[in-house]
């Protein structure tokens, strides 16, 4: 199928982490609404041939960035790869970013050492800031940029201190960033979801879906669909007076409720 867009007027997009559960809903959604993705994934490379080919399906095109986020070489790389898009296309436009890729839960306050500490931080707050820093000088008025965060930022979770901090590092940054952004007319926010089906096998235990179910207000757990939603609508013109902001979209997850005794760690043994 060709391309919707002609190529002397292309919308670029740049998802991280686009083969996990989150990006890949993101980058096919985006897809969708008439953006070409620039696809940013770490080793899954048979989940990145597959998300090209079903954008390919709709009509766009995927430019594949295989990367490391966690050192500033693979960052160095991807802003690379996106300046080379835009060159390639006369009248071409980044229009967004959204900043997916994670490591995610743990470690546990007794367990955590120097070097995964310095790990989560470098994947999960140094990259998006960075990224957000330096892909924002190809962006023009009407931009977006979007943070995932988790859940995780507003309940205790000792065996996620780590993780959790991270995201809340996340989170601050689409805080401090929105007026530096809004100068140049782009809006940056954040997206909260609570437990999200991402694949695991795990999401098919009974035992292990319950308990993420009874963090919930509104019961069950999230479709990766349902955090694309959010995201695509903060990168639309329907949220161009929203900025500096979060969308919680955990279900409820924040309200304090108590969830099921145990823990995720006893049940996944």
């Amino acid at each position: 199928m060709e391309n919707k867009m002609n190529d002397a007027a292309r919308k670029y997009v740049v998802v991280t982490g686009a083969t996990g559960g989150v990006g890949y809903a993101t980058s096919l959604r985006l897809a969708r609404d008439g953006y070409d993705v620039i696809v940013q994934y770490g080793t899954r490379h048979d989940k990145a041939l597959e998300l090209q080919a079903e954008i390919a399906d709709v009509g766009m095109s995927a430019t594949m960035v295989q990367t490391d986020l966690a050192e500033p070489a693979g960052q160095t790389h991807l802003v690379a790869a996106v300046e080379l898009a835009l060159s390639d296309a006369s009248e071409s436009t980044l229009a967004g970013l959204v900043n997916s890729a994670a490591k995610l839960v743990g470690p546990s306050f007794d367990n955590a050492t120097m070097e995964q500490f310095d790990h989560y931080f470098a994947l999960n707050a140094r990259a998006p800031f960075f990224l957000a820093q330096r892909l924002s000088k190809f962006m023009g008025p009407g931009s977006s940029i979007v943070n995932v965060s988790s859940v995780a930022t507003r309940f205790s979770s000792s065996g996620d201190i780590v993780y959790a901090m991270s995201k809340a590092a996340l989170e601050a940054l689409t805080f401090h960033a929105a007026e530096a952004l809004a100068a140049r007319g782009i809006r940056i926010n954040t997206v909260m979801p609570g437990f999200t089906d991402n694949g695991h096998p795990a999401f098919q235990d009974v035992a292990v879906r319950a308990y993420m179910s009874s963090f919930s207000a509104l019961g069950g757990v999230a479709d990766p669909a349902d955090v694309a939603n959010a995201i695509t609508f903060l990168m639309s013109d329907s949220a161009s007076r929203t900025t500096g902001t979060l969308l919680d979209v955990s279900g409820g997850s924040a309200l304090g409720r108590r969830p099921a005794d145990g823990s995720l760690e006893d049940l996944l043994g």
